[in-house]
């Protein structure tokens, strides 16, 4: 128990105390109950096997938040209740209206309450679900050896990572509002449907649209409405898209025209959205398929195939949602081709109107990232203290703590829209006073207003506990869907002189073993700084050193030790910390924009600046970070015959203008490069479907690396060629975020999307960003010679 209120108290979660409905029965798979053994194959991924009561003795704890004041309240409920809570919806009182599309920052004129779910059996029992039998696996190759010495917290630590798993992989918490309620305001209620949601789609889903099929799912029949066949009655048959019942259908005398539990099949039900909503886990943008086991048919995965934390690089996850809207539509266009396959604008919807759409996060040992301490507000007292914080985002701007990071997300993908967070958007079309600006979102309103936020926030401990088990996908492990082993596309003769290119030339920034400043203004400093220290897995260390130099006596007197349990000669850095040992190949350090190159949007990224809608999201240290500089302030480009002429400078304070060094980990497997997925190009098989294989990885990676090492500057021979994303056809642009109003302006083919998206509708005299090239920048390694170019590209590729 005390190390259940230990967990707890590392970060938090709520639930409506209200007795909520009765858990379903377990699930009814298609052969009956416990039809999935839980299989025991090893891993060719890598996963850690580290826990929260780890993280506590370790000193790797994060923020001050330890939940609101009524998860620390009622804590045990919300414990006892988790499988109940993971998933909710909105009850409408009577009298309310219009029942499924409130007014825009209308009053809340419902409640909410959960959409249960059925807990599933001990991980020594069969599972309902093959989903549940992985989670078993997964859970049971991790702390054998605390399992050896402490049963108890081997099993309690197993329980929290099953749980954090159950949260990455179910958990919407009533999200889908956001689509329903509030992205139908732009672009129509008769727009957000889902054609691929059609089982008769199952086949195609993943070459078509980049989808990843559940594997527990089969293509359903009439029988199953034209949804997919399913054991988990809340999967849609895609991952990270849930289904729950749509409210039924009534006509204007309150009778009840479609019943979704009990009516017959319409033609017209998917488009309409009749039957289901879809909420949005997590892994809606993080899941896809393992780098080192991927399937031989990607429209037909198995769960060994499946990672949770790698990132999809190959959807389009932002058109989803949208699929019904025409061509010509602002929708279409900005989402379908101002962002390249594996990215969204995180703050599309509470909207910074700024062009920067980022890559899905690789999440990979999370505990071996930089810890910084930063004073930090509590959003309840107000009360400002230090504490340690990973910076998360792009930028850095979630930096109060996972426990508060993780949660804004789920506010970021829809929960607690109506209640908390669309009542602080500016109010389309105004142009002065509070209602044309974003305000902060304020936690403890929400926590109060919405019981969504407590049911998300009591589980975030559980979720950290299994984001913090992420690995590595190593080359070296992999295995292509021919059979050729991953050791095949690795030149392994080269790596040592590419560790020495890395040392001097990228570690500076890409190595989690900081060194200091005047280190890394050396570049031959920066070389001898590295001597001895292994940046891969321990596994290889072998192959980032010549055999001369791991043969010296010299070398292993220092850089060398006996294991005292082993007695083996192991890399110093190791010893004691196994892979609390490994380096993270970035420092996390922000930035300036300006020093990076790269396209600035997503540096100008203001939503966590004070006033903003994230303000309690990022700390007081980031606010105070120095100004990085100024840029040229540009007239609007939508302005006839005037825009994009400079007219002076702009100052970027407040926080922003910074990117912090990402790190390289499978550097291999994430190809296209930089935070946009600019640099580089995605391969395809012969029937169009992204390539996703092993050899499709390292070939995308060769692309994106070559491209990164090439001049930017259009006067130099080779240099990269400019990307810009361009409208494809005329299209007709309201100048209201919401798109409504009366005024429509002409945006012709060709236009440059972020010409239009990168000013702000509420003061559009200039643009708030203007820079078009999307893979501009990081010219760092260009000047280097073809061989160390060659060399390092092996390197990384260990990595």
């Amino acid at each position: 128990m005390v190390k259940r209120l230990l967990w707890a108290l590392l970060l938090s979660s709520p639930v409506a105390l209200a007795a909520p409905p009765a858990a379903p029965a377990p699930y009814a798979s298609p052969g009956g109950a416990g039809l999935y053994p839980v299989p025991d194959a090893p891993y060719t991924a890598t996963y850690r096997s580290i826990s929260l009561d780890d993280l506590v003795r370790l000193n790797l704890t994060t923020g001050t938040w330890q939940g609101s004041p009524k998860v620390q309240k009622d804590r045990a409920w919300y414990d006892a209740h988790f499988y109940d809570t993971l998933a909710a919806r909105k009850v409408w009182r009577d009298g309310s209206s219009p029942p499924h599309y409130p007014p825009f920052q209308g009053p809340i004129t419902w409640d909410i309450v959960p959409i249960p779910q059925a807990p599933p059996p001990p991980c020594d029992q069969p599972q309902p679900t093959g989903y549940d039998a992985e989670s078993c696996r997964y859970v049971n190759q991790l702390f054998k050896d605390l399992a050896k010495t402490n049963p108890a917290a081997a099993q309690l630590a197993r329980e929290q990572v099953r749980r954090g798993r159950d949260v990455w992989f179910k958990g919407s918490f009533g999200n889908q509002d956001e689509e329903y309620l509030h992205t139908t305001r732009t672009v129509g209620k008769d727009n957000v449907w889902y054609p691929w949601l059609d089982t008769r789609e199952r086949k195609h889903r993943f070459t078509k649209w980049g989808m990843i099929n559940d594997p527990d799912c089969t293509e359903g029949d009439a029988s199953t409405h034209w949804y997919d066949r399913c054991p988990d009655a809340h999967s849609s048959g895609v991952l990270g898209y849930r289904k729950y019942y749509q409210d039924p259908t009534r006509d204007a005398s309150g009778k009840v025209t479609f019943d979704p539990a009990t009516s017959p099949y319409r033609k017209d039900e998917l488009q309409k959205n009749l039957r289901y909503v879809l909420g949005g886990p997590c892994v809606q943008c993080h899941v896809a398929f393992d780098p080192t086991n991927p399937p031989k048919d990607p429209n037909q995965p198995r769960w060994e195939n499946i990672h949770a934390t790698i990132g999809n690089q190959y959807t389009m996850q932002p058109m989803q949602y949208v699929m019904g809207t025409p061509q010509d539509s602002l929708s279409r266009q900005v989402l379908g081709l101002g962002h390249r396959v594996g990215t969204i604008d995180t703050s599309l919807v509470a909207t910074d109107f700024q062009h920067n759409p980022g890559t899905q996060n690789n999440i990979m040992d999370f505990s071996n990232k930089r810890l910084f301490e930063e004073q930090m507000k509590d959003p309840v007292t107000g009360k400002i203290s230090k504490a340690r914080t990973r910076h998360v985002l792009k930028g850095g701007e979630d930096s109060v703590g996972e426990h508060l990071a993780l949660i804004r997300v789920y506010v970021n993908i829809g929960m607690c829209t109506e209640e908390c967070w669309t009542p602080k958007f500016p109010k389309p079309g105004t142009f002065f006073g509070d209602q044309a600006r974003q305000k902060p979102f304020d936690i403890a309103q929400c926590a109060k207003d919405c019981e969504a936020w407590n049911y998300a926030d009591a589980k975030m401990p559980e979720l950290a506990s299994f984001l913090m088990t992420g690995g590595p996908t190593y080359l070296l492990k992999a295995t292509d869907v021919d059979g050729t082993p991953g050791s095949a596309f690795i030149d392994l003769a080269r790596v040592p002189q590419g560790r020495k290119v890395f040392a001097r030339e990228c570690a500076g920034c890409h190595s989690s073993k900081f060194a200091p400043d005047n280190v890394r203004a050396d570049k031959a400093a920066l070389e001898r700084y590295y001597e001895g220290h292994v940046f891969g897995a321990e596994d290889y260390w072998q192959y980032e050193f010549s055999e001369a130099e791991r043969n010296s006596a010299a070398f292993q007197a220092k850089y060398l030790a006996k294991d005292p349990q082993s007695g083996r000669l192991r890399p110093r850095q190791f010893v004691g910390k196994d892979f609390l040992g490994q380096d993270w190949l970035a420092n996390d350090e922000p930035v300036p924009f300006n020093i990076i190159g790269t396209n600035m949007c997503r540096a100008m990224h203001d939503n966590h600046n004070a006033g903003h809608i994230w303000e309690q999201f990022a700390s007081e240290t980031f606010r105070q970070r120095p100004s990085p500089g100024s840029v040229p302030q540009v007239l609007n480009r939508m302005v006839p015959g005037l825009g994009g002429r400079v007219m002076g400078e702009k100052k970027i304070e407040g926080g922003s203008g910074y990117l912090r060094n990402f790190s390289l980990l499978s550097a291999w497997a994430t190809a296209p490069f930089l935070h946009n997925n600019a640099i580089g190009e995605l391969t395809h098989l012969k029937n169009g479907a992204i390539d996703y294989t092993v050899r499709g990885r390292v070939k995308q990676f060769e692309i994106a690396f070559d491209e990164l090492l090439t001049s930017d500057n259009p006067n130099v021979t080779p240099h990269r060629p400019q990307k810009i994303s361009v409208t494809d056809r005329d299209i007709k642009l309201a100048p209201r975020e919401d798109q409504q109003g009366p005024i429509r302006l002409t945006v012709k083919k060709g236009t440059p999307i972020a010409a239009f998206t990168s000013s702000d509708p509420h003061s559009p005299l200039f643009m708030k960003c203007d820079d078009l090239v999307e893979n501009k920048g990081h010219q760092f390694g260009v000047s280097l010679s073809k061989d160390d170019k060659l060399a390092l590209r092996e390197f990384l590729k260990l990595m």
